[in-house]
């Protein structure tokens, strides 16, 4: 969504408004109790409903704080005491066009690891054949890799770039290989009737696209982070440990595209 001097204006008069729960948030494996059943996601930042409106970023002291339940103010490393060990620049690629990348770090501490990425799409249309410009849209990121190494937890860092240009925030995020396109009077999380828990994914929630079609749009996500349990073995890339998916919440064929992506010691991509 496209930040504006208007949203800094907004941003300040949340500044005085009582802190949400801030940093790593646990997911359950067991899911979270929610109207109607259980869902494997918990929520972060529901301002802009899922890309149909206009997010408001997270705020921290000494501005007061807002906004800002699964955030983290820092992301190199996005915890103190965590030393980064590995990092890659992948490109994302359909169609045989490179439409984006994605920067892949981790950080650890000990056996305990932080998995980070950070996504940015390019001016690039990926299926010239169609009369126009189709940019591809992330509504969902997915990880592989932690099924045997929970708890895990996730959380994000926003970063401001001016006041027409910034990251998308998280909406939610949860243990699922399942995504479920979010559209305007939906439920926020949706039931494992509907997205099923699996341990060994997280999925990711965010809207990020060059020239989204509703108008708004944002080429970069936050750096989007999962923290598990880890070995002290040099970090490898597990193929298809990446998920990025397009799933029509403008009308858009639903897509998918897998990269390469760091997981811990170990890790397979079974759903």
């Amino acid at each position: 969504m496209t930040k504006t001097s208007l949203l800094a204006a907004v941003i300040g008069g949340l500044a005085s408004s009582s802190a949400m729960a801030t940093g790593f948030v646990t997911l359950p494996v067991t899911g979270v109790a929610v109207p109607g059943g259980t869902s494997a996601y918990i929520t972060c930042n529901l301002t802009g409903d899922f890309g149909s409106d206009e997010s408001v970023p997270p705020t921290f002291a000494p501005n007061g704080g807002a906004n800002n339940t699964c955030a983290v103010p820092a992301n190199n490393p996005p915890l103190a005491g965590y030393v980064q060990v590995a990092t890659a620049l992948r490109n994302i690629v359909i169609n045989n066009a490179t439409i984006g990348t994605v920067t892949d770090r981790v950080w650890r501490s000990g056996t305990s690891c932080i998995y980070g990425a950070k996504i940015r799409l390019n001016n690039v249309d990926y299926n010239p054949g169609v009369a126009g410009s189709q940019y591809f849209e992330v509504n969902d990121f997915l990880r592989a890799g932690f099924r045997n190494r929970g708890p895990v937890a996730v959380a994000y860092n926003f970063v401001t770039r001016g006041p027409s240009q910034s990251d998308e925030v998280l909406y939610r995020a949860g243990l699922s290989f399942t995504s479920v396109v979010h559209m305007p009077g939906d439920a926020a999380q949706p039931l494992t009737s509907v997205a099923p828990i699996s341990t060994n994914w997280v999925d990711f929630t965010t809207d990020v696209n060059f020239l989204d079609p509703d108008g708004s749009s944002q080429r970069d996500s936050a750096w989007l982070f999962a923290k598990s349990s880890c070995t002290t073995a040099t970090p490898t890339a597990v193929t298809g440990a990446l998920r990025f998916r397009q799933k029509g919440q403008e009308g858009q064929p639903n897509l998918e595209i897998s990269v390469p992506g760091y997981a811990p010691a170990g890790a397979n991509t079974t759903p």
